[in-house]
C-alpha cells in the first residue's frame, strides 16, 4: 500500500511541473477585443514564449499583413494582459488590421525588423508561419 500511494504522490507532484513546463515553451495565443477608430490598438491578453514585440502592421492590396509596421510595444515572455500599441497614424472604420509577435533577436528594446532589415527581430513561427491575428476596425460609437 505505501508502494502505490508513493507512487501516486511522485506523480501528482510532476504534473505541476510538467504543464509549467508545457505552458512556458509551448506555442503562443493572443486576444483582440473589438477595436474602434483611433491611433491605438488594445491586446486583451497575449502568451508570448520568446521576449519580443508585438507589431501592428496594416493590409495589403491583397488583404495580406503589409511588411512596414504603423506600430510596435515591447513585450516580455509570459502571460500579459491589456497590452497597448501606439499607432503611427489612425486606424479607419472598415481596416483590416494585423497585429504579429516579433522575437527580439537584435539591439535589445529595439524593434528593427522592416522592409530593409529582415534578419533581425523576425516574426515568430507556428507550424511554419508567422503568429499574428487580424481584426477589422469597427465603429461603434455615438460620438
Amino acid at each position: 500500500m505505501k508502494i502505490v500511494s508513493a507512487s501516486l504522490l511522485a506523480s501528482l507532484m510532476l504534473l505541476p511541473m510538467g504543464a509549467a513546463m508545457a505552458s512556458e515553451g509551448g506555442a503562443p495565443s493572443m486576444e483582440i477585443e473589438l477595436q474602434e477608430p483611433g491611433g491605438d490598438i488594445t491586446i486583451a491578453t497575449l502568451v508570448s514564449n520568446v521576449d519580443g514585440f508585438v507589431v501592428a502592421h496594416e493590409a495589403d492590396d491583397e488583404g495580406k499583413p503589409n511588411t512596414k509596421a504603423i506600430g510596435h510595444t515591447q513585450i516580455k515572455k509570459g502571460s500579459q494582459e491589456r497590452i497597448g500599441i501606439v499607432l503611427d497614424r489612425d486606424m479607419e472604420s472598415g481596416e483590416k488590421i494585423f497585429v504579429m509577435l516579433h522575437e527580439d533577436t537584435g539591439k535589445e528594446g529595439e524593434y528593427e525588423f522592416g522592409p530593409d532589415n529582415t534578419d533581425v527581430d523576425k516574426p515568430v513561427m507556428v507550424d511554419g508561419k508567422p503568429f499574428m491575428k487580424s481584426f477589422q476596425v469597427s465603429w461603434t460609437g455615438d460620438h
